[in-house]
């Protein structure tokens, strides 16, 4: 901590200048500020300058990292100040810290996240939420955080407070957790567990998530197959298939194009007859008794359909009293927490009556634009996600794939679900689509992990440019693993890999990420072999793919493996080329991989039953067969001398 405290208080809060930005074009800076210093806390009080009468900043002081509160006031005095500005109200500096290195997290449209490398806190883009610091022997991670009634986000070496919301008078809330480790991995996991305690996170962390038990089972959706022309007959033809090749399919999402609609909105609780003429019960009976589906979900937007609530429907008039109608002219789920639950509860009741076991709710980080001048966004996200979480758990127990959402407006605001996705979509038509798919995944996956079980989407199994690698990043991901494959084109030899053969996922015990050898590295601007870990119990995996457009030689560096003990011997299973190696943590590999090359090892620790003697050394096999299959309950004791 006293690293820590002495970065707060020499890098952060030493002559900290708040710039000012109200309504009217009103702008200024507070500069002068009285300090004092607490056993647990140090408080700056600004002096009243550019229309601001009270500005409080509190640095919460913890074990492991610091969190900052801010307490900002304006009295309204016959007009001479209309309040705080929509954006960019407050902004900070981030203090003189010199980088040898960046790795920032910023939006990548609306609803995803894309990892940015830099050295310069001028290199820092908008909007970014997530920024790992490498500076000298230590790695700062720096967490923006909403507050009551705002949001917080990075930009070119500030930290920017935005409402959202014209002529608020009162910003107040948590803002930025900091924290510093020897290693960016264990700084980010300190960093929100640290937050939590000090009262920064409101939400609950993966560890205190529960992962829907059939998640563990493998499983297929519609969207690639069919997209909105999905149907009961399509459905079925596909299931057969699945049967047919045995392939074990142990759930299914019907995705976008099921329900009733007018254009973009929503225009009824029902499925779409034309579609499914036997309707939603007949349809899900059939799957699960006919083709052995155990669970079905079906897909909607976060406010009904992708623009609301059709005004001239039946389904408006019968819900009028749960929906509010929002400066932008939508009708959405009620904005009054109560009446947003009733709505949701009347269509999830209906579903989960018609057999319906879990959902996908997309589109969630468009709820700030949605709402746009009705209310501050990060207190709206709050409402909305309470109120659809609170009829989730109420009709399915909780299980719910979380999409479209990983703007901190949502990721910060879920207050049970245990799914998110943690990347933009699976792209099958896009030429080179994986590599911008891996990238967001495995980059994504260092801060999204630390509050949910991550989605790495679904693939195609017979994808003429990705099928193997998309396996085995699902393989490696501890993510669902599902496929979303047309009519005709699941590939069995594909699909076997990333799977046991009685159609359970092998979950890792974490997300995939980078290795710390590349978690600072633009693979592809600087020709390195992307590289991911992840573990189960005492065994890892590494996976090593060519993000680039040519063959590329590089090294694996196995010490570069969080949590690899250089006191323990290992072998290691490269499925690709069927070889078995003895290894140690400090040891590395020599590899070159062609272009979409892709090479996979399973990490097993060696026994020694006798302490004195190498005889009868073995380790507990997965399955070479499989990808990685370090977290299959199917293993066989193997003694090394018969593998080396």
């Amino acid at each position: 901590m006293n690293a820590l405290y002495n970065f707060a208080k020499t890098r952060l809060l030493s002559n900290l200048a708040v710039g000012v930005n109200l309504v009217r074009n009103m702008s200024g800076e507070l500069t002068v500020a009285s300090e004092e210093v607490f056993d647990d806390k140090i408080v700056l009080t600004y002096a009243p300058a550019a229309g601001v009468d009270r500005l409080v900043i509190t640095a919460k002081l913890g074990e492991e990292n610091i969190v900052f509160f801010l307490d900002a006031e304006i009295n309204v005095r016959n007009g001479a100040a209309c309040g705080f500005a929509p954006e960019r109200a407050l902004t900070f500096t981030l203090g003189e810290l010199k980088p040898d290195a960046l790795l920032g997290s910023r939006h990548d449209g609306p609803w995803w996240m894309y990892p940015t490398f830099g050295d310069d806190f001028s290199e820092i883009a908008p909007r970014t939420q997530s920024l790992l610091v490498k500076s000298g022997e230590l790695n700062y991670h720096l967490l923006p955080l909403t507050g009551d009634n705002f949001r917080c986000e990075l930009n070119a070496g500030k930290a920017e407070i935005t409402s959202d919301t014209s002529g608020l008078c009162r910003l107040t809330g948590a803002f930025l957790a900091v924290t510093a480790s020897a290693d960016p991995i264990t700084a980010v996991e300190t960093n929100y567990r640290g937050a939590r305690k000090l009262g920064g996170l409101r939400v609950p962390l993966r560890s205190e998530r529960s992962l829907p038990e059939f998640f563990r089972g493998f499983g297929w959706c519609t969207w690639d197959a069919f997209y909105k022309e999905v149907s009961s007959d399509k459905i079925y033809e596909k299931l057969a298939e699945f049967k047919s090749k045995n392939i074990p399919v142990k759930w299914v999402i019907i995705d976008d194009g099921w329900m009733t609609t007018n254009g973009d909105k929503l225009s009824g609780f029902d499925v779409d007859r034309s579609k499914f003429p036997e309707g939603l019960k007949a349809t899900i009976a059939r799957m699960k008794n006919e083709f052995g589906v155990e669970k079905v979900g079906v897909w909607h937007a976060f406010n009904g359909y992708w623009r609301g609530i059709d005004m001239e429907s039946s389904l408006y008039a019968a819900q009028r009293e749960n929906l509010s109608i929002t400066p932008s002219g939508l009708a959405l789920p009620s904005l009054d927490p109560e009446r947003a639950f009733r709505f949701w509860d009347a269509w999830h009741s209906f579903l989960a009556s018609e057999g319906i076991d879990f959902l996908k709710v997309d589109n969630q980080s468009s709820n700030p634009t949605h709402i746009l001048g009705a209310l501050p966004t990060a207190e709206g996200c709050r409402i909305a996600h309470s109120a659809i979480e609170r009829s989730i758990e109420k009709n399915f127990g909780g299980a719910v794939i979380n999409c479209m959402g990983m703007d901190m407006e949502n990721v910060l605001a879920r207050p049970t679900s245990a799914v998110s996705r943690n990347s933009d979509d699976f792209f099958p038509k896009r030429e080179r689509g994986f590599i911008k798919h891996l990238v967001q995944n495995a980059y994504n996956a260092i801060w999204h992990s630390q509050l949910y079980f991550c989605d790495f989407d679904m693939w195609w199994s017979d994808h003429f440019e990705s099928a193997v690698q998309s396996g085995v990043l699902r393989a490696i991901s501890g993510s669902p693993i599902y496929v979303s494959d047309k009519i005709g084109e699941s590939n069995h030899d594909n699909i076997l890999p990333t799977i046991d053969d009685d159609g359970t996922v092998m979950l890792c015990d974490e997300a995939a990420r980078p290795t710390l050898d590349c978690i600072y590295t633009d693979c592809a601007a600087e020709k390195k072999l992307l590289k991911v870990w992840n573990r189960a119990g005492d065994c890892f995996a590494i996976a090593a793919f060519n993000v680039n457009d040519e063959p590329v030689s590089d090294t694996v560096d196995f010490s570069a493996i969080p949590g690899l003990s250089p006191d323990t011997e290992y072998v290691a299973y490269e499925f690709f080329s069927k070889k078995f190696t003895r290894i140690c943590s400090f040891e590395d590999a020599e590899l070159t991989l062609p272009k979409d090359g892709v090479a996979v090892w399973s990490i097993y620790p060696v026994t020694y039953p006798d302490p004195d003697s190498t005889d009868g050394a073995y380790i507990n096999l997965g399955d070479t067969a499989k990808y990685v299959p370090i977290a299959s309950t199917h293993k066989q004791k193997t003694l090394v001398s018969e593998i080396l």
